[in-house]
């Protein structure tokens, strides 16, 4: 459910990994959905004997499949909610129904069965050591789960990490090689289970993180009514588990609908109270997805017939216009150039893309997606710092395309989706990696006045540009571009960057330090807000400086320091590990991009300061400050600009 540790986690804080590849790779491509919690129990309460079976129908059944995973071992993620369920509890009317297990921790290195009661848990079953992302096991349990406890509507939620349609569904830390269960397996796990039993579950739940997908909404969509789950990351919080329970407990008249609504409402409260504002949660109607998927698929189809266009340049032509859209499109735990390779792109915010219409897409394609996505998305909110979320995610490939790309179009291939759509996967894919592909190239540097300007060539195939700080051939710092070029000829793209005005850290110890900052220009934030990355080491281990970025109505901007991110701390399944875990004094160097890669530099030290919280005076806040190129080395340096193209290689 999460993304800290394991292929999706619970972060701390939303956070962009610009040029973070080398930094966080492990960090980027799996990591746990969790934040960690702060209550001071450590396993869930001892179960106690068996209870006896019901005897007639309840209301409502919930099965949740708790895969305690990192979470739980090192954060109590699971004990804490398992907490909140206590709160309710089951009764005459509803069944709260838990299969435990996933964690190197007491109490869950084997698979227990245990029912949810008031103030504790029962004991119904220890079924020793299972791994929890055997597909197999899942569907025993839904099997066992319906037929001992018959329900007037059934719920089953999904509790650890989530990784996506191509990344799955939890991590089971007590076998080795930690693999989640792909969403096949999922989906026929629940296939078979329904053949057994008969039952449609009336809500499918993903306390996990990046599961509001279209993908795998499309694939749930014949074994559930409903679908709640988050377009993001989790933070460690998760669901409010008594909000959600405590409904069902005390509305007789609870919907599969009005259920979902808590959900998604008490859900965005909890993180509103904990500070956690990069936070989406959804509610999708299942009946409604395949006709979204159709229509989809019908736009899809249209795509590739330009990309399949038999003149090189102009299947070229189209694949630019793709990555241009694909670039720009609000999207969702992507490192672009890094390597995390979720490429999850909001769907709404995909299908307005000014750069489809370049692509032969009519407004009629365009409208019948949209109409089918509002009717599908039935209930969906977000956090106040994001710019959009419209509910659903689709996968799109961009950093995909970087390094292997045979294990994403792999499992693409391998999920239920509809032709067209997986064949604008593939084909983008394809033409990435094929020769002949024009390259951005940055022309001869142009100075005016303090600002150095460039022609960038071949635009439409860059996917960033930044500028370069230099001394000699080292790159000193990074930061993005900051000021307009003088006018040229009306075909030229021209790129531009002050020679000035660079970043420092102010150190505990009364020194400034030269940082790069790392650009976001993906809107995903709410306007006035944006959040910078400032590469960083510590203890040996590679990190990031969390920076929000604000601009108030006067003008005036602020770079906040607000935590730290370490990849060691990261499984390779998520991008979050505890941004608050940066004390006072702690010693860090800042990274330098060298060789295609980061590494420390040592002669470089920065002691940290205090990052103090939302009640921290301004006047208190720990920020970047700026200076210029002249007072860091005289002349001894120079500004350089570079592009990147969609798939991460540097050109200056």
């Amino acid at each position: 459910m999460r993304l800290d540790n394991a292929f999706h986690g619970r972060p701390a804080r939303a956070w962009r990994n610009w040029l973070l590849a080398p930094v966080l790779m492990v960090l980027l491509l799996l990591a746990a959905c969790g934040d960690g919690g702060t209550s001071g129990s450590s396993s869930a309460p001892p179960p106690s004997p068996t209870p006896p079976s019901p005897s007639a129908k309840a209301k409502a059944t919930v099965l949740v499949y708790m895969v305690g995973s990192d979470l739980e071992s090192k954060d109590d993620s699971a004990t804490e909610n398992i907490e909140e369920m206590m709160k309710v509890g089951s009764s005459r009317d509803l069944n709260i129904i838990l299969e435990t297990g996933g964690a190197k921790k007491e109490g869950w290195t084997t698979v227990r069965r245990q029912r949810i009661v008031k103030g504790g848990a029962e004991m119904i079953a220890e079924l020793g050591a299972q791994r929890m992302t055997d597909a197999a096991n899942l569907r025993k349990f839904i099997e066992w789960g319906v037929q001992t406890y018959p329900a007037q509507s059934y719920h089953l939620v999904f509790w650890d990490h989530g990784g996506g349609p191509l990344g799955g569904f939890g991590i089971d830390e007590n076998y080795t090689p930690a693999v989640t269960m792909q969403m096949p397996d999922l989906a026929a796990a629940m296939d078979g289970a329904q053949r057994t039993t008969g039952v449609k579950f009336d809500l499918i739940g993903f306390d996990a993180c990046l599961m509001a997908s279209a993908e795998v909404a499309y694939m749930l969509s014949p074994h559930g009514r409903y679908m709640v789950a988050s377009q993001e990351v989790e933070p460690g919080g998760g669901w409010d588990w008594e909000a959600y329970l405590r409904h069902l407990a005390d509305h007789a008249d609870a919907t599969p609908v009005s259920a979902g609504k808590v959900i998604v409402d008490s859900f965005l409260d909890k993180m509103e109270r904990e500070d956690e504002i990069m936070v989406t949660m959804s509610l999708t109607d299942l009946s409604k997805v395949p006709p979204l998927m159709n229509s989809l698929n019908d736009l899809a189809a249209t795509i590739v017939g330009q990309l399949d266009d038999p003149d090189p340049a102009r299947r070229h032509d189209a694949w630019a216009e793709l990555a241009y859209a694909r670039r720009y499109t609000h999207d969702f735990q992507t490192s672009w150039i890094f390597g995390n390779a979720y490429d999850l792109v909001d769907l709404a915010d995909f299908v307005t893309m000014p750069k489809l219409g370049g692509l032969g897409v009519s407004e009629a394609q365009i409208d019948a997606v949209q109409k089918a996505l509002e009717e599908a998305v039935v209930y969906s909110k977000h956090g106040r710092r994001l710019w959009a979320a419209g509910g659903l995610t689709l996968y799109s490939p961009l950093v995909s395309v970087k390094k292997d790309s045979a294990s994403p179009y792999t499992k693409y291939a391998a999920m239920t989706v509809p032709d067209g759509i997986k064949a604008m996967v593939q084909r983008y894919g394809d033409i990435a990696n094929s020769p002949g592909l024009p390259q951005p190239d940055v022309g001869t540097l142009q100075f005016d006045g303090d600002i150095v300007y460039a022609t960038l060539e071949n635009p439409k195939y860059s996917a960033t540009e930044y500028a370069a700080l230099r001394q000699g051939t080292e790159r000193l710092a990074i930061k993005p571009l900051d000021a307009v070029a003088p006018q040229g000829p009306p075909d030229e793209v021209r790129i531009a960057a002050t020679q000035s005005d660079w970043f420092q850290i102010p150190s505990a110890d009364g020194s400034d330090v030269l940082v790069s900052v790392l650009p976001d220009d993906i809107p995903r934030y709410a306007v006035g807000h944006a959040q910078y990355t400032v590469p960083v080491s510590l203890g040996g281990n590679e990190g990031v400086l969390l920076v929000d970025y604000e601009e108030d109505a006067g003008g005036e901007k602020t770079y906040r320091i607000v935590g730290y991110l370490d990849s060691e701390s990261a499984s390779p399944y998520a991008a979050r590990p505890d941004s608050k875990s940066l004390t006072t004094g702690t010693v860090l160097y800042p990274m330098v991009w060298t060789g295609g890669k980061w590494e420390e530099d040592k002669s470089r030290m920065i002691i940290s300061q205090a990052i103090g919280d939302e009640n921290t005076p301004r006047d208190q806040w720990w920020q970047l400050k700026t200076v210029t190129s002249a007072s860091i080395c005289g002349g001894a340096c120079n500004v350089g600009l570079e592009a990147m193209d969609f798939k991460g290689e540097v050109v200056q």
